[in-house]
């Protein structure tokens, strides 16, 4: 039979990963907002004048920075929904190419991880 987290240890995983969750969550609608404001606003200059390029490409990189950032968040979000979803199923902690249990200590640090040390290191 293959070795499996207990109940109480599924709970704590649990909670963890919702907490990191909700952190991630808060964390895209503030930088989607950053994004959303408009250039001029970000800048603070509402005159009629135009942006210095400099200025303008300074904007223009921190936003892509922040859409780069968002994306990222947005993939982690989708390795805790999976992780949450296999607790769910009963089968959180189970790597997922050589069907071994995942070090305890292994998803304290990372708690969406999908593969034991092992098969990350392949």
């Amino acid at each position: 039979m293959m070795k499996k987290f207990k109940k109480s240890e599924l709970k704590e995983f649990e909670k963890i990963l919702l907490k990191e969750r909700e952190k991630i969550l808060k964390g895209i609608d503030y930088a989607t907002g950053q994004i959303a404001i408009t250039q001029t606003e970000a800048s603070g200059d509402l005159s009629a004048y135009a942006n210095h390029m400099a200025d303008q490409g300074s904007e223009t990189e921190k936003r892509e920075l922040s859409s780069l950032n968002i994306s990222r968040q947005r993939e982690t979000l989708f390795s805790i929904d999976h992780a949450l979803r296999k607790i769910a199923h009963g089968r959180y902690g189970i790597c997922e190419k050589c069907g071994k249990l995942i070090e305890k200590k292994r998803l304290k640090i990372v708690p969406y991880a999908r593969f034991c040390i092992k098969c990350t290191d392949k």
